[in-house]
């Protein structure tokens, strides 16, 4: 079993911290203030061929794997992106690019991969006030209507839609089967803007590059073709959705943890007090910095096996997946609050970014799947303990 990196995978890596340190804590700093776009950073991602690792050479891509994708991730927010950078990755590798290579037709891949690596943007609305996570349950409902879907409902907590070229809906188009609940749910998606939705921002605590609100669909008119995978089976193709969203997330904590990190102990090792020893000498601020330094390295190993299980397309992707999500998300909130401690004061002030980054960070224990599914997930498929919901 051999740990380390590929040629290859080191270059990957080495060119997304380039990207990275392109861009100042002043320019993330302006975007999570203005809660605009970053487009530049983006742009550049997007010249660089970052957006395209996964996607196949064939449709301009560089055809490389989702650990490829993950490395680069992960590296783009530990050298100054954390995860106001990386995150937004989520909104072109995983929504468009992973979904259409697993399941589109011929020809939707060959008119939307190319765009998605030049830097097309694609939102996904699944999540329901009601529904939550319980994808059978979801309302918003397509009925056929000559060659268009009519759409109607509502999604919560959707983000980039007036950034992105397309969005990705989940909707009912057959009716509830009481024994088979998970069917009749279709992947539809339409070109934006539509005039048959309306969007409401909503303001939130943290994750300010990402634009989120509530969707309200009446009467949307979608073409017929404009579905991905089979009517009926969005079930299946939906993991490769969710499954690349989740750990490439849990890459973008575990970067935004090193960042925190490294400001930590840059910090603890230049302050010195009372004409001292650097702070970083005394156990109350090495300590809580070491076992920050632990629990993300276990984290990171967590994130690559998920990451390459997908790549081989293992059924124990999905374990995996939940484990390093929840893994990372913890490790570095911790590494950012032991950060904060080591700062005292400054800690809590905007110009060290480390309150930004723990206000992204905490976003993640709820999203996109909360600490509590995701631990009755793992008790159920991985324990083997009676279903508890």
């Amino acid at each position: 079993m051999d740990f380390s990196l590929t040629e290859d995978q080191q270059v990957f890596r080495d060119h997304a911290r380039g990207i990275a340190k392109m861009f100042e804590e002043s320019y993330w700093q302006e975007i999570d203030k203005t809660e605009r776009f970053a487009k530049e950073f983006w742009d550049m991602l997007a010249e660089k061929g970052i957006l395209g690792i996964a996607i196949p050479e064939e449709y301009g891509g560089l055809g490389q794997g989702w650990l490829e994708q993950t490395i680069v991730t992960e590296s783009l927010a530990e050298w100054g992106a954390g995860m106001d950078g990386s995150g937004m990755l989520v909104n072109g590798p995983v929504f468009g690019a992973s979904l259409i290579s697993h399941h589109g037709t011929d020809e939707q891949k060959e008119k939307f991969l190319p765009g998605l690596v030049k830097g097309d943007m694609w939102a996904g609305a699944f999540t329901e006030v009601q529904s939550g996570s319980n994808i059978s349950a979801i309302s918003t409902k397509a009925v056929l209507d000559g060659n268009d879907w009519v759409i109607n409902g509502q999604k919560m907590f959707i983000s980039q839609v007036g950034r992105s070229q397309y969005l990705i809906i989940l909707a009912r188009t057959q009716a509830l089967d009481s024994e088979k609940k998970t069917s009749g749910v279709s992947l539809l998606y339409t070109e934006l803007p539509n005039e048959g939705m309306e969007f409401q921002k909503l303001e939130k605590m943290g994750a300010h590059f990402l634009e989120t609100g509530a969707l309200f669909f009446d009467n949307m008119r979608v073409p017929k073709d404009n579905i991905i995978g089979k009517q009926g089976k969005a079930w299946g193709p939906l993991f490769d959705v969710l499954n690349p969203e989740r750990f490439l997330i849990a890459a973008t904590c575990v970067g935004t943890g090193y960042l925190c990190l490294r400001k930590a102990t840059e910090f603890a090792n230049d302050r010195k007090v009372w004409g001292g020893n650097p702070i970083g000498t005394h156990q109350g601020i090495a300590f809580p910095l070491a076992k920050a330094a632990i629990h993300l390295a276990g984290a990171r190993l967590k994130v690559y096996e998920a990451a390459w299980l997908y790549d081989q397309g293992s059924p124990k992707c999905g374990i995996a997946t939940a484990q390093a999500k929840y893994a990372a998300c913890h490790a570095a909130l911790e590494a950012a609050d032991a950060a904060i401690q080591t700062f005292g004061g400054n800690g809590y002030i905007v110009e060290t970014g480390l309150e930004r980054h723990w206000r992204n960070l905490r976003l993640n224990r709820i999203a996109p799947i909360t600490d509590e599914m995701a631990l009755a997930f793992i008790s159920q498929y991985e324990l083997g303990l009676p279903r508890s919901y």
